[in-house]
């Protein structure tokens, strides 16, 4: 009755509209009401209470921490990502640009062998210079001592989710078997190879040769249209100043040896698809997307690469 005794004269005071009097009253109040608690706490028979009371109050602020912690420590992951990604992303490129000139160097000389190919060589030295992993390296030179063999070179389109297509470039003198060997692993990621005829809808697929020759546009333009290529620009490539010739998609030797004739030195050979439109994906579709090219590169062989349309952030 007694701690009741102020919240009666606050009732009171509110009722004679006496506004400065009722907040003084007020906080009156509050500070009863605070040293009630306080004693309330204090007593001995209440002091598993006043335990669990901080105990509360740890795990409350312990909780806001380590929940800082995990943000922070999510955000400083996914800036370290991103930059690795961005690092893998120029090696990658510029390994992709090295084995595209052995392939050249190889078509030209039609020597695959590096102890008596001087070119192959030097760029088997870029190679090792740019810290190309050794299986890596090995591995691109199976390839293209296979495809030299062997020849062929195909495309497999796959759908791996409702708008993201793979598309495998694979060199070998058994497309059956290496569709089936394909198929089996695609099914482990509900994936499934796709008739061509959906790689043309969706990708402008075609070859390209760059090359060097000591002339202007106008002479390559000629020379273009003797070769029976498509198009031809001039480009800086590697700080040089070359010509890119444009061709039959997986046909690029139709010009290849045409453009030798002409005086023309190869530099690089390419059959690409670039997609039309790109799609965006989430990070943990990427991260599947990811886990299944790895695992296609590293069963068969015979795949030198893999494209997709896959729209890069």
């Amino acid at each position: 009755m007694i701690r009741a005794l102020p919240l009666l004269l606050i009732v009171k005071e509110k009722k004679e509209n006496n506004l400065e009097s009722w907040l003084l009253r007020l906080k009156s109040c509050f500070g009863q009401i605070l040293t009630c608690v306080i004693t309330f706490l204090t007593f001995p028979q209440f002091s598993t209470m006043k335990y669990q009371w901080n105990t509360l109050i740890y795990n409350t602020y312990r909780n806001i921490f380590m929940e800082t912690r995990r943000y922070a420590g999510h955000s400083k992951w996914k800036n370290i990502k991103a930059t690795k990604e961005a690092q893998d992303g120029e090696k990658s490129t510029i390994f992709r640009s090295l084995a595209s000139k052995m392939k050249a160097v190889i078509k030209e000389t039609g020597n695959s062998d590096p102890t008596n190919n001087v070119k192959l060589s030097q760029l088997i030295d870029q190679a090792k210079k740019a810290n190309m992993p050794k299986s890596t390296l090995k591995s691109i030179l199976e390839k293209l001592q296979n495809a030299e063999k062997n020849g062929t070179t195909y495309v497999i389109s796959v759908r791996i989710s409702k708008e993201v297509m793979l598309i495998l470039y694979i060199v070998t003198d058994n497309i059956t078997q290496k569709k089936i060997q394909i198929t089996s692993i695609l099914k482990k990621f509900n994936a499934k190879i796709m008739d061509s005829s959906v790689l043309f809808n969706l990708f402008d697929c075609t070859s390209y040769i760059i090359a060097f020759k000591n002339c202007n546009l106008d002479q390559a333009m000629e020379d273009a249209i003797i070769a029976n290529a498509e198009e031809v620009e001039k480009i800086k490539y590697e700080n040089n100043e070359c010509f890119k010739f444009r061709g039959e998609f997986l046909q690029p030797e139709k010009i290849l040896t045409q453009l030798e004739n002409l005086g023309y030195t190869i530099l690089s050979i390419k059959n690409e698809c670039i997609p039309n439109t790109r799609v965006q994906v989430l990070e943990e579709d990427a991260e599947v997307i990811r886990k299944c090219k790895e695992k296609l590169l590293a069963e068969i062989k015979e795949i030198e690469r893999i494209e997709d349309n896959i729209l890069v952030s």
